[in-house]
């Protein structure tokens, strides 16, 4: 979201004619803020694997949810927008999409989909 508004800053802004020294460093911030922003966001969310549980954890760690291996019926990628994600189903039907791996920020997506993968073979039992 971060990143979205210094990136629509910046692009408000460049359109604009001609653009003052103070507009040009407003947009460095706006920018600035923005991949700050997203540094810090990505890091915060995500996944964490262990012998028993999948667990998942939002914006710095104020809401985690452990999904026993055994209730993961599936594992699979959604495209939407040119950006992959992990889908995991459980076995009550309820669909789950996790905070990463996501392909947008992370030059690693399919291997860590391939470990998420690997985990769950090898822990469902």
């Amino acid at each position: 979201m971060a990143l979205a508004t210094g990136l629509l800053c910046l692009g408000l802004r460049w359109t604009a004619d001609p653009m003052t020294a103070a507009e040009l460093r407003d947009c460095a911030y706006a920018a600035g803020a923005g991949v700050l922003g997203a540094m810090v966001l990505t890091r915060s969310t995500g996944v964490r694997l262990t012998v028993e549980h999948l667990v998942t954890f939002s914006p710095f760690g104020r809401r985690e949810r452990r999904i026993r291996w055994a209730d993961v019926s599936g594992i699979d990628v959604r495209r939407t927008f040119g950006v992959s994600s992990v889908n995991i189903s459980l076995v009550t039907g309820e669909r789950l999409t996790l905070p990463a791996p996501m392909s947008f920020l992370d030059r690693r997506f399919d291997g860590r989909v391939g470990e998420l993968a690997r985990w769950w073979e090898t822990h469902r039992h």
